[in-house]
């Protein structure tokens, strides 16, 4: 049985099978072209209305394909849920009809949102399985990339370093620029992960230059959402707070919520350190709201630290208690023990013990 579409927008209405939809005049081929062009700019209101609108094929292919990319743009605008029944839906119809490269795609993005949520064991699973289904050197690349974010998440440096290698070789051989951008955005926060900060600033600059050339709104955001943090590391807190204002405006055109909290987070940061509690205050509580709703535990966990020590710094030890027990319990929960153990010593230092989870993480149903 096929997985129900979510009520959302993206409800569409079956049509006789004409070859042209009358709402846009476009062959449904036409509008996943079109679709993917106002998606590459950074439009993904009207790639949404093309897609929706190829998605109403009679043609199982267009119709699987169409759900995949739909599926795309709500995981790029941080609606998850919407992204995960989309990516399955795609799946299943792909699998259906024989769609082979189709399924696979859906098989990457149904695992990228489980890495958004730090639930890596089923991402690897569902990249295992779109690796022995496509032939395709690109989608073979974003799959190296993707188990390499995972291997940075679990401080595997040398694997990471290995596996972002594989992703680029595959790029390179199927000419994805897109994908190169992608690697060196990837190698960059490797090099800045390990205080490589010259290493760091190179592979930005080259990704951002590469991401102008092809109009690339979302990857620019996101390669300048990461120059905001080595701004911020550098302690060149004003450069970073306004590169935030800026980089805030590309996030709000984009409907890019798990972008904005992230800029939210480092703007928070920044304002913190200059002394602007309240400012701060505010950046910082809107992206916890974003990061728990979205359900982004790590993300959620950085905030819930950040505010934990303003309080702490302001003398108001009950707050500083709630939020950094919240950051401990998130850090644990995706077995990110070095950050639960800095956590675990500023709750002591509050005359707190920290609350112990086991180590496993949380049960996935």
């Amino acid at each position: 049985m096929r997985p129900a579409l979510p009520p959302s927008a993206y409800t569409v209405r079956k049509t006789p099978a004409r070859g042209i939809d009358a709402r846009l005049g476009l062959a449904p081929e036409a509008q996943l072209a079109e679709g993917e062009a106002a998606e590459h700019r950074g439009d993904f209101v009207a790639a949404t209305t093309a897609y929706t609108a190829a998605a109403a094929s009679d043609d199982p292919r267009i119709d699987a394909e169409a759900r995949f990319r739909l599926g795309r743009v709500a995981w790029r605008q941080g609606r998850f849920d919407d992204a995960l029944a989309l990516y399955e839906r795609s799946r299943a119809t792909a699998e259906e009809c024989g769609a082979t490269e189709c399924r696979a795609a859906a098989e990457v993005g149904i695992g990228t949102i489980h890495c958004e949520r730090a639930e890596y064991e089923r991402a690897r699973a569902s990249y295992q399985v779109a690796f022995g289904l496509t032939a395709s050197a690109s989608l073979k690349g974003k799959i190296h990339l993707n188990l390499g974010v995972i291997a940075a998440m679990e401080r595997d440096v040398e694997q990471a370093r290995e596996l972002y290698g594989r992703a680029a070789q595959a790029f390179r051989s199927a000419a994805d620029d897109a994908g190169l951008a992608l690697s060196l955005y990837n190698l960059g926060m490797l090099h800045a992960s390990l205080g490589e900060v010259v290493e760091a600033e190179e592979a930005y600059d080259r990704c951002l230059d590469t991401c102008e050339r092809m109009g690339n709104r979302q990857m620019l955001a996101g390669v300048m959402l990461k120059r905001v943090e080595l701004l911020a590391e550098r302690e060149r807190l004003d450069e970073a707070a306004a590169e935030c204002e800026r980089v805030l405006v590309v996030l709000g055109d984009l409907g890019d919520e798990v972008g904005r909290a992230e800029a939210f987070r480092w703007q928070g940061y920044a304002y913190r350190r200059l002394g602007r509690r309240e400012a701060a205050d505010v950046r910082l509580k809107d992206a916890a709201r974003i990061a728990a709703r979205l359900q982004v535990p790590l993300l959620e966990a950085h905030v819930s630290e950040e505010l934990g020590l303003m309080r702490a710094e302001d003398g108001d030890t009950r707050d500083a208690l709630s939020w950094l027990e919240r950051a401990h319990s998130r850090y644990q929960a995706v077995n990110a023990s070095e950050d639960a153990e800095r956590v675990a010593t500023r709750l002591e230092s509050l005359g707190r013990a920290p609350r112990r989870i086991s180590g496993r993480r949380r049960a996935i149903h």
